[in-house]
């Protein structure tokens, strides 16, 4: 199965076209884990950066002779004419031990393996940085260990940041601790009150390490799922670009991009009020969402589906007619990229469907392309939106 995998993944790296069969396999291979997807994506890259490239010493015969042991002798595979054909042996020497004179120099070595690595484009995963009251800054990438301060225990475990109350719970002071997603990430917390929070790319959240007495008040920017234990006695509130979000007990997603006037509040189970900078409030019932705009006094409300805006912490995007300007603008968040728009028409056109929040980039954006409406160029980290030329 090793050899016959790797001569369907060098059949597909050089465009070969694939028998049904072929197709299965590979996409059965992609899908059975993460590191699958991501060496595809690294021999892609790399084969298509230096099938050209005079920097690349390829010695093919000496390759081939190396990797003999580990095959069978007597029949020539695909496998293996592609290699001689079109020097694809540089791609597996460097990332799958084939066994190949690659490059000239170790250094050489060195420089490419890091330029494949910088350039390759991944979900988002778990990342984040806490901010102690004291301004300590602990990446929880690396603080695996367990953080006392005070009476307040502090658990980083399995990418949950869990606080838990010591008895010292009732202290009138408010110490608050932050904790920053960066593009590319996301995390997860758990309050001290209970409440689970998932927080998505791109947000900051401000929360004391211990409530009060009266309420529960944390601060967001950019977009969170938010669980709230229940508590009748101290109201659950989100403050987000000037608008109040108060719950008792219940679940809602808020959306407030940076660089953008609008606060998107949508309640999936309980109830909830939302009050803007101008007094006006409403209260929202299942289903609804409400949207508060910077200088506007009245909340628009309106019924959704709630999957659109909450399936992320599900693990998977859906879209509705949404415009690709949008969509693009959700991807560059989650997959840390930069989207440029040739033209304002392809970023108009409006989109429906159902992808995989931990896609590989080229698989999702090739299920966009399938309407034949538009295309797409990567260049590094850059990915170039076009009208299809084609299009019917």
């Amino acid at each position: 199965m090793e050899n016959r995998i790797w001569e369907i993944i060098a059949a597909s790296i050089h465009g070969e076209e694939l028998s049904s069969e072929e197709a299965i396999v590979l996409r059965d291979w992609l899908e059975e884990n993460e590191r699958n997807r991501n060496e595809y994506i690294r021999l892609k890259m790399f084969y298509q950066e230096n099938r050209g490239s005079s920097q690349v010493f390829i010695d093919i015969q000496r390759a081939w002779r190396e990797n003999s042991d580990r095959r069978k002798t007597g029949k020539i595979t695909r496998f293996r004419r592609q290699i001689v054909r079109m020097g694809i042996a540089a791609v597996f020497a460097l990332l799958m031990g084939v066994g190949a004179l690659l490059l000239t120099n170790n250094k050489e070595k060195q420089e490419i393996e890091k330029k494949v690595v910088e350039a390759q484009i991944v979900p988002g995963s778990p990342k984040a940085v806490l901010t102690l009251a004291s301004g300590e800054q602990l990446d929880l990438q690396k603080d695996r260990h367990f953080i006392s301060k005070d009476s307040c225990e502090i658990r980083n475990e399995g990418n949950v940041l869990e606080y838990v109350a010591g008895i010292n719970k009732k202290e009138k002071i408010l110490e608050y601790n932050t904790l920053t997603i960066p593009r590319g990430g996301e995390y997860q917390l758990k309050l001290e009150d209970g409440s689970n929070v998932w927080l998505n790319a791109e947000t900051e959240l401000r929360f004391p390490v211990v409530f009060g007495g009266n309420e529960r008040r944390i601060f967001l920017t950019g977009e969170a799922y938010f669980e709230v234990a229940k508590d009748t006695l101290r109201p659950f509130i989100v403050c987000v670009n000037g608008v109040d979000v108060t719950a008792l007990g219940t679940e809602f997603n808020i959306l407030a991009v940076q660089e953008s006037d609008e606060v998107f509040t949508t309640l999936v189970n309980g109830s909830v009020r939302v009050e803007n900078k101008e007094g006006v409030e409403c209260i929202l019932n299942p289903a609804e969402q409400a949207l508060c705009k910077k200088g506007v006094a009245e909340i628009g409300v309106q019924k959704v589906n709630t999957a659109l805006y909450s399936s992320w912490k599900d693990g998977y995007y859906a879209f509705d007619k949404q415009p690709l300007g949008e969509i693009m603008k959700t991807l560059e968040r989650w997959y840390d990229i930069r989207v440029v728009f040739t033209d304002t028409v392809a970023e108009k056109m409006r989109f429906s469907g159902r992808l995989r929040r931990y896609e590989d980039i080229d698989n999702l954006l090739t299920m966009i392309k399938l309407t034949n409406d538009v295309d797409f160029k990567i260049e590094k980290r850059t990915i170039i939106v076009s009208i299809n030329k084609n299009r019917k």
